[in-house]
Parts: structure tokens; sequence; C-alpha cells
């Protein structure tokens, strides 16, 4: 019986790796000039012989090809989500195989948000790989190889699996826009002490500074946290820190992973502290589709995150602050059920997908109290919740048919 059931489970493993799709990237990049060729390999499911992908408008493409790539065309088109002319990729195939290979060659400039004269990043919000519209967020294995001249060195989310002078190869799991890496002339890094849950800093041409420090131990402890919150079945056991130099924003990536790019970062502010609790979250919140309201199941799962971070560390104060400024927010927002994010400006989505969400996680948490609230948590980042009807059903699971009904109710109005 224990042998059949050992057998049953490496038949799911091998089914639900081999349905996941698969990416090899051949990344070249020249960082003083400010350039990049890219080759690009995936091998994905294709229905009706047919597949559409999104590239980057300013880049050039310069072949698609494939064992069974018929024609490729593409055209440039408004994107109403983004605000922002993609180019969309047609690909056709000469048999209606249900997984196919294909290649995308391009290369372009690297955008002057994502470089210095000794930096090039290439993170998710370069959006420098091509994408399958409306599966940005899907997950898939990857084998990343970057070439640089000699005199530079590449990070990425986790250690390189192999490296030689100019070359660099990283292999791992993530999101398909979060394939990433950093190349700089030199990094200095830091890594905290303690094994349970070691954190790694990576910076880009400057020094580490006490700031840098106190991210650190500070990202030490927001993570002891969440593992006992939400991470109690799948804990973070190491993180990694990119600080490219730059002055643009934060992104948590769903590979233990995220990017700071902040000129200036001290986690003693209760801001940047709720920014770093954040996107450490983002680790199990990072599932939802994020063209539709799904997308609250990351950013406001990952706001109330944060914000029960700052209250466990005794910040009750900036926890009622930023609570507050949520729930006035959220009390002239659109529902969020339903809600449609193409119809309506960046801060109206941001305020339905932010604000609302977070205002909502706030009255489920006060009406079933701490512990019934962390393992509805517990449970749906275990199970890698991507729609609401997910989270619906796992509220009914661990709590009542009563709760899911006023939780429905309350995301509708």
């Amino acid at each position: 019986m224990l042998r059949l059931l050992f057998l049953c489970l490496i038949l799911a493993f091998s089914l639900a790796s081999s349905a996941r799709d698969k990416v090899t990237v051949e990344l070249s990049i020249q960082p003083e000039a400010r350039t990049f060729s890219a080759q690009y390999t995936l091998n994905t499911h294709v229905t009706g012989g047919k597949l559409l992908l999104n590239l980057n408008k300013p880049y050039h493409l310069t072949n698609v090809t494939g064992p069974n790539v018929r024609t490729y065309t593409s055209a440039l088109f408004f994107d109403s989500f983004t605000g922002d002319t993609l180019r969309q990729i047609t690909v056709e195939f000469f048999t209606k195989n249900p997984r196919q290979q294909l290649t995308v060659q391009y290369e372009g400039r690297i955008g002057a948000r994502f470089a210095t004269d000794s930096m090039a990043e290439f993170t998710a919000h370069a959006s420098w790989v091509p994408t399958i519209p409306n599966q940005e967020y899907a997950v898939v294995d990857y084998r990343l190889t970057v070439q640089v001249p000699t005199t530079y060195h590449v990070v990425s989310t986790r250690l390189a699996r192999s490296s030689t002078p100019g070359r660099y190869v990283f292999e791992g799991r993530t999101s398909t826009i979060e394939i990433g890496a950093l190349a700089a002339r030199r990094f200095f890094s830091l890594t905290s002490p303690t094994p349970a849950a070691r954190v790694n800093l990576y910076k880009a041409n400057r020094p580490c500074t006490a700031t840098d420090s106190l991210l650190v131990r500070d990202a030490g402890k927001i993570i002891g946290y969440f593992n006992q919150v939400i991470g109690r079945k799948d804990p973070i056991r190491h993180f990694t820190f990119l600080l490219p130099g730059i002055n643009r924003t934060a992104s948590g990536l769903l590979d233990n992973a995220a990017i700071i790019a902040y000129t200036t970062f001290d986690t003693r502010d209760p801001g940047d502290l709720l920014i770093l609790a954040h996107e450490i979250s983002h680790k199990w919140w990072s599932y939802g589709a994020w063209n539709t309201y799904d997308n609250w199941l990351n950013e406001a799962f990952a706001t109330y995150s944060g914000l029960l971070y700052l209250q466990a560390a005794g910040d009750t104060t900036s926890f009622r602050k930023e609570l507050s400024k949520r729930q006035k927010s959220a009390a002239t927002a659109p529902a969020l059920l339903g809600f449609e994010p193409r119809n309506y400006p960046y801060p109206v989505r941001r305020q339905v997908l932010y604000d609302k969400g977070t205002a909502i996680l706030f009255e489920l948490h006060q009406r079933l109290g701490d512990e019934p609230f962390f393992q509805i948590l517990t449970a749906t980042a275990a199970a890698r919740v991507a729609t609401t009807d997910e989270f619906l059903r796992i509220v009914e699971r661990e709590s009542s048919p009563a709760t899911r009904q006023w939780l429905q109710a309350k995301l509708s109005q």
C-alpha cells in the first residue's frame, strides 16, 4: 500500500512538472552601451495551433523559429491595462500538438529607469521577456544564461548554478515576468547570521551602509514573524535582496527575493518598514492574475501582511494610521468582486485592489480573531491560491459557510 502511494505521488509530481512551461533564456548584455540581445526559448501548451506573445514595443524582433513553427507575424497594439503600446507576436504551427517549442530572438536598448553607466537591470518591472497574454504570473521552470564583459559580474534571485568570467547560469522556478538578473562592475554583499532564514543582500557598485545592515536585520525579523502566521506550511528558508542603486520602486518576487530600487531606504522609518514587509510577503502572494480583480490576492494580501507586521512589532500607532488611510480610501471605491481594472485609471485600480481589499481583510480578521484568521492565511498561502473563488472556498472550509457568505457580500459592495 505504501509503495502504491509513493508511486502515485511520483506520478502526480511528474504530471505537474510536465504541465509547467519551461523557459531557456540566453541573454547578452553590453552595459556601457546600454544594449542587449536575447534568445528566449519556450516550451508551452498551445491550443488550436496558434500562440500569442507580447513583447515590449521598443525591442526589435529579429526572428521566431521552432521545429514546428510555420509562420509568425507581429503588430503593435495599445494595451488598455498597461496604458502602453506593445508588440503582439502571432505564431502559427504546422500541426496542432498540445505542446510546442519556439525561440524568440530580439534585441534593444536598456531603458533609462533600469540602467546606470555601470549597471544593467533585467527584472520584472523592466518587462524584458516575452509573455503569453494574461499568463504573466504563470509559474515556469527556467534556465537563464547571462553573458557580460569580463569586467562585470551578475547576480540573480538565487546563486548561479555555474559561473566563469563573463558567463553566469541560473536555474529555478518563478513566474514568467520575474526571470531576471542584475549586471554591475562590482557587487557588495551582506548576509544575515541566522541560518533558520538566511538573508542575502547584493548592492550594485556602492559599499553597504548601516541602513543596509538594518534592512537585513529587520528582514530576518519579518520573515520569522511571517513564517509563524503565513508560512507555517511553506516557510521562507532563504531570501535575497537586490539593490540596483537607482531610485524607482520596490518589488517582491515569488522566488524568495525582492528588488529594492531606492537610493535611500531606512527601515527605522515605519513607511519603509511597511514596504519591506509588503514585498517579502509576495513570496506567498503572487499567484493572482495581475490584470483582473484577482490581483487583490497579491496586493491587498501583501499590504495587510505588512500592516500585521507593524502591529506585531509593537508600532500600533503606525498600524492604525496606515490602516485608517486605506479604510478611508476604500469607502468610496467600487466593488471588488467583478471589478474590471482595464476600465479604470491606475489610482482607482489601486484604491480597489490595494485599499479596499486590505480593509476587507481587516474586517475578516476582526470577525474571526487571530488564530482562525492566521489559519486561513496559512491555508491560502500553501494552496497558492490564484482566484477569489478558491479563496472563498478556503474561508468556508476553515471557518463556516456563513463567513463565506459574509465575505462574498463584502467583496460585492
